[in-house]
């Protein structure tokens, strides 16, 4: 073929491609289309009523980050486009749009309205107006959390909802967060359930930016929540990230720096008064000692060659943190875009601790008035290293916590030789009494913990959805929840009972989830009447794969030798390796439809179908229907002349809702194999043993809960108040029934046989107000909810925390609050023999200075029968204070939040308040200890053999949880009129306090704590039969942010 007739060709190619391309073109003009020329526009923003200017009204380009803000005399000026839309929106306001046509000064007059009842919210699958709501539903928006800058999604919800209750495990960077809905409704798994975007998780949501949150939705009672059936009687979260928004390509960046540093760390003895203490408590103990086992005190001269070490000091230091976020959103008329990075580096206060994550996110949508498809993909890499920060490793998976032996290491105890290499453990000092009986060096001991957990996650949906009739709307969804977790464990030998041998476990965990639900939703509106129905389908496939591998033994421990095939094994079992998958699923139909009659009278119900794999065959398929109803009488014809009250409404619902989270396999009997060798007639086989014993009657555990609640708005909603009353019980909990010895060493069954009780009173409260140059805004949340154990059948009483020998320190049992303290009754500290002689018995050896015990079963004997049930580490009730000052161009955020009339036990009380044998150090406090010329204490004398039991588990450590946490306070200054940049929407400068102010009256470290590993794994204990037991706790920081926010 020759040159031309190629020419020719291609010419011709062209002409039939050409029909193509012009389409194609014009879809890409339409999509992103041309920008008009810029206007500068101006104008006046009045109240209709009085024609007087309204300040601070915002004025936002649609579709843009463009914006102004009204001045002082309702004046404002800013740059669109002929034919874009302002939006004006105004607190108490209704929100108007205006098409620009030209440059001609603007008049736009605002009317007030009622507008608490017609805000939207998202429920179930689909959004409704919350007039049309009879359920109790609470919404924290993204204007709610915007200006705190959090670094957890869990964390925005502290303080802001009435009945949510969220607590922080420790204040490690990374550490876990617990979430509570109205109390604790089961002794298994209690955290609530999270769709994100549609897609169910009950992973972490802090891979998601606060900053990228348009709204949270909490859905507490039956009725909301039996839409999501098995999966939501701990109550169910909706966050709903923000999305594009159509027009020229605008961004959004914020960045903050920021310093932490530990407070109100507790004094500990220095080293002229731990040898007092020390001296004292030795002769005490020699009083009651066999000549032949007295101990010898301490000349007080050798503290010229003592040093005097603040070990807290040490190992706590002032910690940097930082994060950087950039979001950019455009398009065109049918599509929309939205693309978001963000970087968060915070190093912990406790050294050798650190949190750092990386995160992704984009979605898009493109569609016509009839069809639209859209997708929504996360991507986030955290890399956490860790230093235990909580125990004393005591439990089958718990390590040994640093801060444990910063608390306890004597201020005499050397940090390091000449050489500058460190002690390892303080038995290398020496005199166990005086050292310590061979506890870690804190600072040997974080630098031999080598801990990093690595999360790789990937999360997100594709949707399409349909629109073929006017009224008729459907929509498919598939999402997908994928994480890859490393944990790399590496501990370098400090002692023979120390992290010995060197050793290394490494765990590699896949997790997947896949869902996929379909709906389909009819509305229909004729005259008075509005009724919808949705129907749908959902099912979802998981599959876990854990690998793991650990060694003993290695050469060198220098990190590029922290490897399993670094190791040098002088036996097998040095080496060994693990792996196993496990899968569920659930198939589930699900129905709802709702009901009003002139904005009046509204009827809500639903009805959902779940089938599980975790259950036996014949109790796979559950079902939980809901019904709720509410009376608009504000909506009333006779409600008409009422100028004080501007919104009414009474709600009642009943749901019954479903718990799966129960173990994958109950029903199952499992086998093990592989253990036991066996000679039979000259042939080894393989023996087997049962090592859990199934029930295939395992059924559902249900949650049946009542609600009745009342909205109302004041003075036309300037002031909005909601009370919620209810009551929930939880039935067919699933317990162990005990099985008598002969049975065998396997797990008894599980059974359904339990039943707990929570009732309570969710109380919120908002005021808002404008005054001259600003506006305010104050929202008050209060919560009490009683907690108590029904039944657990023929199962005996449940028990958890066992951090002493002596006993677990918690019993779950008919009559009282999951997780009861059950301890012995102190009554005060014995001043003479006569008193001690005139008491019920206690020990041979009980003297004057030692503690009182109550006999309470009358027997004259104090022993473990005189144990009962003697606190709960449940409030009476949690409350929240949200205020927001708006001056000129001052703006002022602050957060309270608190508990009240909780117990805390104090564990690490047994070392702050006694002398051990041991060689630890105490509290300062220990000062004031009983001793004949010092008689009015509560901390008896001090010894280094505790005789009478004085460090029994018992009321003496039982302490006062209750705080006030001024959460965070925030000042920011808009800086937009400062710059005078050109394309900028917003510019704001702001200095921020977290966890700025703590009151209260516990003694440990934070008051905010959960419940320790060493008191539930390994022992099959839900961490809820051990809430509230403190072994010395790193503390949440304060901390200082100076941050930066520009739309542009």
């Amino acid at each position: 073929m020759t040159y031309s007739e190629l020419t020719l060709r291609a010419l011709d190619d062209m002409k039939q491609l050409l029909p193509l391309i012009m389409l194609l073109l014009w879809g890409i003009s339409t999509l992103f289309g041309q920008i008009p020329a810029t206007l500068q526009l101006s104008g006046k923003v009045v109240d209709a009523a009085n024609q007087e200017p309204l300040i601070g009204v915002n004025i936002q380009v649609k579709g843009a980050q463009t914006g102004a803000v009204t001045d002082v005399a309702g004046a404002f000026s800013l740059e669109a486009s002929k034919g874009s839309t302002l939006i004006f929106s105004f607190l108490g306001y209704t929100t108007i749009e205006r098409t620009v046509q030209d440059a001609t000064p603007l008049l736009i007059q605002l009317e007030t309205e009622a507008q608490l009842l017609q805000d939207m919210v998202v429920v179930g699958y689909k959004r409704e107006f919350r007039s049309d709501v009879a359920s109790a539903i609470s919404s924290v928006k993204a204007k709610d959390i915007a200006k705190l800058p959090v670094l957890g999604l869990d964390q925005a919800l502290q303080g802001q909802v009435a009945g949510v209750q969220v607590t922080q495990a420790t204040g490690a960077p990374g550490d876990d967060i617990s979430i509570r809905i109205r109390g604790v409704n089961t002794l298994g798994n209690n955290n609530p359930l999270f769709i994100i975007d549609g897609v169910p998780t009950t992973g972490s949501i802090n891979m998601f930016s606060t900053n990228d949150i348009e709204s949270i939705e909490v859905l507490k009672d039956g009725a909301a929540a039996a839409i999501y059936g098995a999966r939501a009687a701990n109550g169910v979260v909706l966050i709903t990230t923000k999305k594009g928004k159509s027009g020229k390509p605008s961004f959004s960046f914020d960045m903050y720096q920021g310093l932490q540093q530990a407070t109100n760390l507790p004094e500990l003895l220095n080293s002229a008064e731990y040898l007092t203490i020390r001296n004292e408590a030795i002769q005490n103990a020699n009083a009651l000692r066999d000549p032949r086992r007295q101990l010898t005190g301490y000349d007080p001269q050798i503290l010229d060659t003592l040093p005097d070490n603040n070990w807290l000091d040490k190992v706590f230091s002032t910690a940097p943190m930082s994060r950087y976020y950039l979001s950019a959103t455009g398009g065109g008329p049918n599509g929309s875009y939205y693309l978001m990075g963000e970087y968060l580096d915070q190093q912990g206060i406790y050294t050798g601790q650190g949190f750092k994550k990386y995160s992704v996110r984009m979605n898009s949508e493109i569609g016509n008035s009839w069809l639209k498809l859209g997708n929504n993909l996360s991507f986030s890499v955290s890399d956490r290293k860790l230093i235990g920060s909580s125990g004393d490793g005591g439990g089958p998976g718990n390590e040994l916590s640093g801060i444990r032996y910063a608390l306890i290491a004597a201020p005499v105890f050397r940090v390091a030789r000449e050489d500058g290499t460190y002690y390892k453990t303080s038995s290398e000092l020496g005199d166990p009494t005086l050292y310590g009986d061979g506890n870690a060096n804190p600072l040997a001991f974080n630098e031999a913990t080598d801990w990093n957990i690595k999360r790789y996650r990937v999360f997100g949906n594709v949707f399409a959805e349909l629109q073929p009739l006017k009224n008729l709307h459907f929509r498919t969804n598939l999402g997908g929840d994928f994480l890859f977790t490393n944990e790399k464990l590496f501990k370098e030998r400090l002692s023979p009972a120390i992290y010995s041998p060197t050793s290394l476990n490494e765990s590699r965990v896949f997790e997947q989830n896949l869902v996929w639900n379909n709906s389909l939703d009819y509305n229909l509106k004729t005259g008075q009447h509005k009724a919808s129905i949705l129907l749908g389908m959902e099912a979802i496939v998981n599959r876990t794969n854990y690998l793991g591998a650990s060694a003993n033994n290695f050469s060198r421990s220098d990190p590029l030798f922290r490897n399993i095939n670094n190791s040098v094994p002088q036996i097998l079992t040095n080496l060994g390796a693990s792996g196993i998958s496990t899968e569920w699923s659930l198939y589930s139909f699900f129905g709802q439809a709702n009901y009003s009659y002139a904005g009046r009278y509204v009827l809500n119900a639903s009805l959902r179908r779940d089938g599980s794999s975790r259950f036996g065959e014949g109790n796979r398929y559950g079902y939980f229907p809901s019904v709720s109803a509410a009376w608009n009488v504000s909506n009333e014809a006779f409600f008409a002349s009422s100028k004080l009250i501007s919104g009414l409404k009474i709600r009642a619902s009943y749901g019954e809702l479903g718990n799966q989270e129960i173990g994958l396999y109950p029903y199952s009997s499992l086998v093990q194999t592989g253990q036991r060798v066996y000679s039979f007639g000259g042939e080894v086989a393989t023996g087997a043993r049962l090592v859990e014993t199934g029930n295939s009657k395992i059924k559902w555990e249900t949650t049946a809960q009542f609600n009745l609640g009342l909205d109302l708005s004041l003075w036309k909603d300037r002031l909005n108040f909601t009370v919620d009353v209810y009551k929930k019980i939880t039935s067919d909990i699933i317990v162990r029934v005990p099985v008598p010895q002969a049975g065998g060493g396997s797990n008894p069954p599980y059974v359904n046989a339990g039943e707990v009780e929570n009732k309570g009173v969710d109380l919120n409260l908002n005021y808002r107000a404008r005054f001259k140059d600003g506006n305010y805004s104050l929202t008050g949340n209060l919560s009490l909810v009683r907690n108590e154990v029904l039944s657990v059948a023929d199962s005996e009483p449940i028990l958890g925390g066992f951090g002493l020998s002596d006993g677990p320190i918690t019993k779950t049992e008919p009559g009282y609050p999951i997780g009861s303290f059950f301890l012995y009754q102190m009554q005060g500290i014995f001043q003479t023999q006569e008193e001690i002689a005139a008491s019920p018995f206690q020990t041979l050896d009980t003297r004057p200075g030692d503690v009182k015990f109550a006999d309470l079963n009358q027997d004259g004997t104090i022993n473990d029968k005189d144990r009962t049930h003697l606190g709960s580490p449940f409030p009476n009730f949690i409350y929240g204070l949200n205020l927001n000052v708006q001056y000129k161009s001052f703006d002022l955020s602050l957060l309270a939040q608190g508990v009240q009339g909780n117990d805390v036990y104090f564990l690490y009380g047994n070392f702050a308040y006694e002398t051990q044998s041991r060689g630890f150090n105490s509290y300062r406090d220990i000062l004031d200890r009983w001793t004949p010329t010092n008689t009015d204490t509560n901390i008896p004398k001090v010894s280094v053999d505790d005789r009478n039991g004085n460090r029994r588990i018992s009321t003496r450590f039982l302490e006062d949880g209750s705080y006030l946490r001024i959460k965070n306070i925030t000042l920011g200054y808009d800086l937009k009129k400062s710059l005078n940049w050109p394309g900028i929407g917003a510019a704001r400068l702001y200095l921020s306090a977290q966890n700025a102010l703590t009151i209260t009256r516990y003694s440990g470290l934070d008051p905010e704590i959960q419940a320790n590993t060493n008191d539930t794994r390994g022992y099959n204990v839900s961490s809820d039969l051990a809430v509230g037991i403190d072994w010395g706790t790193v503390p949440a920081p304060r901390t200082f942010i100076l941050g930066f926010h520009l739309d542009f």
